[in-house]
């Protein structure tokens, strides 16, 4: 059975990914300083089983777990790879054309099955491929979920509308013997985004910005407050601009082509979320995108709607995009 959960997303933006996950890469990085190099598989707690209460109920987990299937393939992908689990299933993402490095980089995710096209769930090949543990995120789980606990337990997840990536790092972290490895992940974090807010402390005092996305099939512009970039700069400290600031209630910005300087000429900086080379070319050409006075000044930095959404690597990537955005002051 094929299900298209497409249309049941909770979150309209939904950046690809590499799809496959090897659980040999992410040991092989074990031991250096990054989130993605210290993907370590941390040896699970001693026990039958552990039980963890998700956003749709209790859900027992056993203590053993050698395979693990990802349906989404952001932020249950990120969660699963951070924490060391062997993910052996994995959704395809249709090829795309985005030139930036990505946030999971391809090594980490080379050697799981792809089981369907992203948003296709196919049952049967789940059931194929006989997970210890299926991890996605509530919109995806919810309508399938008698058919996906029949097969294995499910941890749910939330996303950025509905929960943090660090509480839900913890949860399947709790639910996978793997606690310390989260309480390492989300204080390697907490010191990075300390360590930028002191070293760029005038830098951030004095100016407004602003995380700026491009669609290129509708020209158009827009800002959300709740994207994983967009709170990795409120954890910063970064004061927003007016743009932003109209998205903070959970609303889209949204500007036309003839608004760029309407939306984001009040902002210092601008980090410009455009995903294809194509329309970064094509943003740049724009003569209101050049009379931004963040652009004339020279401090733009591009990233790509892959940090829309994520957990600790993907936030440490967007961490490098911020500081990039912060020397340029």
């Amino acid at each position: 059975m094929i299900i298209s959960l497409l249309s049941r997303s909770r979150s309209t933006s939904r950046p690809a990914l590499t799809a496959a996950a090897a659980a040999a890469a992410v040991v092989a990085l074990a031991g250096c300083g990054s989130p993605e190099q210290q993907a370590s598989a941390a040896a699970p707690q001693s026990g039958e089983s552990r039980t963890v209460t998700t956003m749709l109920g209790e859900v027992t987990v056993p203590a053993t777990i050698d395979k693990v299937v990802v349906l989404e393939g952001r932020r249950d992908l990120d969660i699963a790879l951070s924490l060391g689990l062997p993910v052996t299933g994995v959704a395809a993402m249709q090829p795309g054309e985005m030139d930036l490095p990505a946030p999971i980089p391809a090594k980490l995710t080379a050697g799981a099955k792809e089981l369907f096209l992203r948003g296709q769930v196919n049952l049967e090949a789940i059931a194929a491929a006989a997970p210890d543990v299926i991890i996605s995120r509530f919109s995806d789980v919810e309508p399938i979920r008698a058919e996906l606990s029949a097969i294995a337990p499910v941890l749910v997840v939330g996303d950025q509308d509905t929960s943090t990536w660090q509480d839900d790092l913890r949860l399947v972290a709790k639910a996978t013997g793997r606690e310390d490895r989260a309480t390492e992940l989300i204080t390697a974090y907490d010191n990075r985004v300390a360590g930028l807010k002191k070293t760029y402390a005038d830098v951030l005092k004095d100016n407004t910005f602003a995380p700026m996305n491009y669609d290129l099939e509708s020209d158009s512009t827009d800002t959300r407050a709740k994207r994983l970039l967009s709170t990795v700069m409120t954890d910063v400290g970064m004061k927003p601009s007016a743009a932003w600031t109209s998205s903070l209630d959970g609303t889209k910005a949204e500007y036309g082509p003839e608004q760029l300087k309407v939306g984001y000429g009040d902002a210092d900086g601008i980090v410009a979320i455009v995903s294809e080379p194509k329309a970064w070319a094509q943003v740049q050409a724009k003569p209101l995108f050049k009379q931004l006075p963040a652009v004339a000044q020279g401090h733009v930095v591009r990233s790509d709607r892959r940090t829309h959404e994520g957990a600790a690597l993907t936030a440490d990537a967007a961490l490098d995009v911020v500081e990039q955005l912060l020397k340029t002051f």
